[in-house]
């Protein structure tokens, strides 16, 4: 028993150390800044192509104390050639700076637009960064990332033109602004991160640039077979970052080592995010070269090796530790081209609730813009599978969609499946979820098979409760004649006399239409609630057929009832509570669908009378 004891002693002071290690200030290393003097001259490491860590000198200009509230950034200009061509470059952010033999800091801001030959750069003292371990070196277990998007989960989008409103403070999407925005010549500003994406095209840029603005990331494109070397060594001056995808897919951001102590290194010399204590793998790199730039250069780098994990991200550094590394989502594509050939494809994401669905979106965009055509007649079938890893409470645990998407851009159907289930998940108030694989099965053809609904007649008015109402539909498929179509649906037996509508419908109008009808239908109030509305989807070759009732229902938690008593909708709704429950507009009496051909467009209205008398 003693031994026991000792043992779980043993193991508890090591675990307790472990979190409490830090690197130490060492005067014999490092410089601290109250040693620093304008005209003193060091020498700078980075990487300016492949793996080789080259040299530069500098020399002090100054120093801004208090550039923020207890921050203190030291002023440099470059002398040596090879910085004179690049200045400070997007991705040299750590790139450590010497003085006498000591570690003095990280290059990590710069202003825009300089003149030639000024080269000056910002560094952050290195006495700050050592501080950011004093928060501890272990991996935050219960870190998601942070809640970019403000999503309110009481309305789930499905509709691929509400989701302007997921990007706060950018009413635009496709924003007509130049991807690297107006930064004023007299601000200084920390360097951007670069994050190289393979497949990536200035649409998406466009589209993803309220993401990449809020983190401080620069897109860039990058080449789809990443790096020619698989392994890079860890060593300060080298290319360190997160690989956000890896595979068939890449996307990698990434600064550079400032400084390594046993299995702790830091970085950058700024944060990444600023999202505190976290856990995100981290990866070295291979500079492809420095591309000019118009207001500054940049690195174009690929990731190689993973060789930790990202503990923190604080004002003045990142930090991680090498060795483990926490799990990337895998995402596998099967598609089959137009040729009838298949491939597979296939890449992994990192757990991050911003990130995990920008990824994985932007990775499949990619790859079915690469197999076949990025514009064009098309028509897509989907079978999509989002799996869910297994928790208390949550089922199902696999998202399921089928559907068949046909226009101009074949990537629409893949942003339309993946977006909205995806965003939701990550972003929802109830519980964290984790996904554990996404699967992508695609089949696609080079021509465009749609249909719109041009009109629907009925052969009579009026009908009995338990009679077919025979509806026929005109047709009008894309640069063909009109056809026609023949559907049914059946009055209710227990429906009462009166006026009822008839609704044909396309899969969006339908959705539209049931927001609007029973908005509280869709205000989920837990877990299982949210992935019920999210399987809620008909098929696009569907036409669907609804007949309503001008009678209002109510929602209690999610669950829709019709035909209650006025008394009792009353008290379910009173004025002593809002949120809980709801009105609906009308009363669905029945519901029917036949399929077709074609992705089907439009939609028609019809009225008729419920009459126990008719003939």
């Amino acid at each position: 028993m003693r031994r026991v004891s000792l043992f779980a002693c043993v193991i508890f002071c090591l675990t307790v150390y472990h979190i409490q290690a830090q690197i130490a200030w060492d005067a014999e290393k490092f410089m601290p800044l109250s040693e620093v003097q304008p005209g003193m001259k060091g020498k700078g490491y980075t990487v300016f192509s492949g793996t080789t860590v080259e040299e530069f000198d500098f020399e002090v200009v100054s120093v801004y104390y208090n550039r923020f509230p207890g921050l203190h950034i030291v002023w440099a200009k470059g002398l040596s050639d090879n910085f004179k061509k690049t200045g400070s470059a997007g991705g040299m952010s750590g790139s450590p700076t010497y003085i006498n033999g000591r570690l003095m800091g990280a290059l990590s801001r710069s202003y825009r637009n300089q003149r030639e030959h000024a080269n000056l750069f910002g560094i952050t003292p290195i006495e700050f960064m050592v501080k950011v371990t004093e928060y501890g070196m272990q991996p935050n277990l219960s870190y998601h990332g942070t809640r970019l998007f403000n999503l309110d989960t009481q309305t789930v989008a499905t509709d691929i033109k509400t989701l302007s409103t997921l990007f706060p403070n950018n009413n635009n999407i496709y924003p007509q602004q130049p991807i690297d925005s107006f930064q004023p010549d007299g601000l200084s500003e920390q360097l951007k991160v670069p994050v190289a994406m393979s497949g990536i095209n200035s649409e998406a840029i466009r589209f993803y640039k309220p993401l990449f603005d809020q983190f401080n990331l620069m897109p860039l494109e990058a080449p789809g077979g990443g790096s020619p070397i698989k392994k890079s060594p860890v060593e300060q001056g080298q290319i360190v970052g997160i690989a956000y995808a890896r595979g068939d897919y890449t996307a990698f951001g990434y600064g550079t080592i400032t400084y390594i102590d046993g299995d702790q290194l830091l970085a950058y010399g700024h944060s990444r995010n600023g999202e505190g204590n976290i856990n995100l793998p981290i990866s070295g790199g291979y500079v492809h070269f420095i591309m000019p730039g118009r207001y500054r250069s940049s690195k174009v780098a690929s990731a190689t090796q993973i060789i930790g994990t990202l503990v923190q991200d604080r004002q003045a550094a990142i930090a991680g530790i090498t060795g483990s590394h926490p799990s990337y989502i895998p995402i596998t594509l099967n598609m089959e081209t137009s040729d009838g050939v298949l491939h597979h494809k296939s890449y992994e994401v990192i757990r991050h609730r911003s990130f995990t669905p920008t990824y994985i979106e932007a990775g499949a965009e990619s790859l079915v813009r690469a197999l076949e055509f990025a514009v064009a007649d098309y028509t897509l079938t989907i079978n999509a599978t989002i799996t869910l890893k297994e928790q208390p409470g949550l089922l199902p645990r696999e998202i399921i969609y089928k559907n068949v998407y046909s226009g101009s851009s074949p990537t629409y159907g893949v942003t339309n499946v993946l977006r909205p289930p995806l965003l939701q998940l990550s972003n929802n108030s109830y519980t964290p979820v984790e996904f554990e694989k996404v699967a992508l099965n695609l089949k696609l053809e080079d021509k465009r098979r749609i249909a719109l609904i041009e009109g629907l007649w009925i052969d009579k008015q009026r009908y009995r409760p338990g009679e077919t109402v025979e509806v026929v539909l005109t047709l009008r498929p894309h640069l063909e004649n009109p056809i026609t179509q023949i559907g049914t649906i059946t009055i209710p037996s227990d429906a009462p006399d009166g006026l009822i509508t008839l609704l044909a419908m396309n899969a969006t109008t339908d959705q539209q239409w049931q927001r609007s009808r029973a908005p509280f239908n869709f205000r989920p109030k837990n877990i299982n609630q949210l992935v019920k509305i999210l399987q809620q989807r008909e098929s696009n070759t569907d036409i669907i057929f609804e007949l309503s009732l001008n009678q209002p229902g109510l929602t209690v938690q999610g669950e829709e009832f019709s035909d209650l008593p006025t008394s009792v909708t009353s008290v379910m709704n009173s004025a002593k509570q809002v949120g809980a429950n709801g009105y609906t507009r009308r009363t669905t009496l029945h519901r029917d669908r036949i399929s077709t051909n074609y992705v089907i467009f439009g939609s028609g209205v019809l009225e008729l009378v419920v009459d126990r008398n008719a003939h």
